[in-house]
């Protein structure tokens, strides 16, 4: 029974791709446009950098200097620093990367990496600003008030969702950082490409099911185009940006769907972590919360500003 009824369904998806192969053609197409011209130009060079920031004592250089702050105001372990830094430069889902590389070094525990998942989902600056502000809203301010929105939105729930019980304080020390011996540049430079393709192949193979899925079901079932933002972003702000709404609400929708980030999105987060331990419920709720919050956020900064 278990093996019948996904059998059945991948038949059913099998045979409505062969009957609308033009939409799902479509839709492959676009997923690729997405990926090449957004996401491989915008995540590829932090991928590759991380990797040989990492090797030369990035991480302990940013945990020691913000570990007040990931121990006073969030109560983590200060090496989550590391991956809220990067995360807010490239975005999600490379925050689940950079999670799993302080995971298999032993640097944070499971405890603390399901902590930082739920406020690691950061969109890339230059996607909001530049696609969202720029091309879609047509307008580069909308773009910087919902980038700001964005990363508030972030920052609270980190406070409002941290842990009772804060670490032990330590004085900072930045010996050690001093004391790591690094791999040869070449090597280190090898392995960041081969784990930075890996990490985008898994991305683009997620964000074309899903558009793929979406396609299907608009095919056979009166379908709300909104709601295929909940399953992957580009498409829902896609839409709204060609859709007869007030210019506000645009702002607020669009707002919402990065700050929740779409099933696409949190397929990619838990494909990469590949962890078990790793607790989908409590990132779910937070990153409805983080929409409700930035939307909200934004819907009063729009009417300031």
């Amino acid at each position: 029974m278990k093996k019948t009824i996904p059998l059945i369904l991948l038949i059913t998806i099998l045979i409505a791709m062969i009957m609308e192969a033009d939409k799902v053609i479509d839709s492959v197409s676009f997923s690729f446009e997405i990926c090449i011209n957004n996401l491989f130009p915008s995540l590829l060079p932090f991928l590759i950098l991380s990797s040989i920031l990492s090797n030369y004592g990035f991480i302990e250089l940013v945990s020691e200097l913000l570990k007040p702050i990931m121990i006073n105001v969030f109560h983590l372990n200060s090496n989550c620093a590391y991956v809220l830094v990067l995360s807010i430069l490239s975005g999600s889902p490379s925050n689940s990367k950079y999670i799993k590389e302080l995971l298999n070094d032993n640097k944070i525990s499971i405890s603390d990496a399901n902590q930082i998942l739920l406020f690691s989902h950061f969109v890339n600056p230059i996607f909001i600003i530049g696609t969202i502000g720029t091309i879609f809203l047509d307008n580069k301010k909308y773009g910087i008030i919902i980038l700001i929105s964005h990363y508030l939105a972030n920052i609270i729930i980190g406070i409002f969702l941290r842990n009772k019980n804060k670490p032990q304080y330590v004085k900072i020390n930045l010996n050690k950082v001093f004391q790591i011996q690094p791999k040869g540049f070449i090597e280190t430079l090898k392995i960041g490409i081969n784990e930075a393709i890996n990490t985008l192949l898994v991305i683009f193979g997620t964000i074309t099911c899903c558009l793929v899925f979406s396609t299907i079901i608009s095919s056979f079932f009166d379908f709300n185009p909104i709601l295929n933002g909940f399953l992957e972003v580009t498409s829902g702000l896609k839409y709204i940006s060609n859709s007869n709404i007030k210019v506000v609400f645009k702002i607020v929708f669009s707002t919402f769907f990065i700050s929740f980030g779409g099933i696409s999105i949190h397929t990619q987060v838990l494909s990469i972590l590949d962890n078990k331990k790793i607790r989908y419920l409590p990132y779910l709720e937070a990153r409805l919360l983080q929409g409700l919050i930035a939307s909200i956020i934004v819907y009063f900064l729009y009417l300031i500003i």
